[in-house]
């Protein structure tokens, strides 16, 4: 297995306080530094569509990002190694960004999937150049915006979730072209929320398209993450470490702000790693029982510190593997 820090870390897709930090290059050369220091060699990516305001940003949000800075993604990639990490081992992408971009470049949700098709094939050859393995995607939108783009029309929702397994299949293909795994994952607010990968997981091509469990969405969704791990690990190309203690009591899933809760008592969803209540030595023994050498990308999302949660991320790490080599986990 091979430990993948994410920059996912950092919520670099929302205004707010600290947004100008998070646009400039020096917080990310910043940030790439504490990521080396603390052992990491690979790094996951989380990345949008590229429109003209997030181009100029000074984060890796996107591939013309990347090529503003950098001058293409070889160029970013000769920056890494230069600050001793050696390659981006996983992109992730989502339905839901390549969403909030329809806002900006006025295309209509007709052309939604041929968008984020053109979206994936973008940044999977970006992936090849930076030595990675695999592309991550979240296949959907969130539940709550396609509410509002369809209102009560379960049959235009069905015909959506049908064009995103055709989507998968064809960005599938192309990875294969690319030398790139596509994973996908499935966040507790889309259409294949907890158990309903499952079916999902029937309409897509599992010789183009494997599944990557995440057990923070599995847990929040009400589904049994540990079993999930169990059914899964033995086709998966990359597995998600995601912590959390958050009980979706109010079906926040259902509204358009899921990661960030506005009423009851829990208002945050993600924990650094090893600080929610997943069961992660039991996940770290299905994984090694399976036989699975892939990534497994660390994803302590959007932490309140992140100095501290890059140093939480390798402490977690370290200690699963000295558990196991000691025996401690089966």
């Amino acid at each position: 297995m091979k430990a993948v820090a994410s920059f996912g870390i950092v919520n670099a897709d929302t205004s707010g306080p600290g947004a100008f930090l998070r646009a400039a290059k020096w917080y990310w050369d910043e940030l790439t530094d504490m990521v080396s220091a603390a052992g990491f060699r690979s790094i996951m990516i989380p990345m949008v569509p590229n429109t003209e305001n997030v181009s100029r940003n000074g984060d890796p949000i996107c591939t013309a990002s990347i090529k503003t800075r950098f001058g293409s993604p070889q160029g970013y990639l000769n920056y890494l190694n230069d600050k001793g990490v050696e390659n981006v081992e996983v992109i992730g992408i989502s339905a839901q960004s390549q969403f909030n971009s329809l806002f900006e470049t006025g295309l209509p949700i007709e052309k939604f999937f041929d968008a984020f098709y053109d979206h994936a094939q973008d940044v999977t050859e970006a992936l090849a150049e930076m030595k990675g393995s695999t592309l991550l995607v979240s296949p959907t939108p969130g539940i709550g915006f396609l509410d509002q783009a369809f209102g009560s029309d379960e049959g235009r929702k069905e015909q959506f979730l049908d064009d995103a397994a055709s989507c998968m299949n064809r960005i599938g293909e192309n990875c294969r072209k690319c030398g790139i795994n596509l994973a996908v994952r499935n966040e507790y607010w889309t259409l294949m929320r907890g158990a309903r990968i499952d079916a999902f997981l029937d309409r897509v091509d599992s010789s183009l398209v494997s599944y990557a469990p995440d057990p923070a969405h599995l847990y929040i969704a009400g589904a049994d993450y540990v079993s999930f791990f169990e059914t899964y690990a033995g086709q998966a190309r990359a597995v998600c470490f995601t912590d959390t203690k958050f009980v979706d009591g109010l079906d926040v899933y259902r509204t358009i702000s899921p990661e960030f809760p506005q009423d009851g008592a829990q208002q945050r969803v993600y924990y650094d790693l090893g600080y929610g209540q997943m069961d992660f030595a039991k996940l770290y023994g299905i994984l090694k029982k399976a036989g699975f050498d892939g990534p497994v990308v660390l994803d302590s999302k959007y932490s309140l510190d992140i100095p501290k949660g890059i140093l939480r991320m390798r402490t977690f790490w370290n200690h699963l593997e000295k558990h196991y080599a000691a025996g401690e986990v089966q």
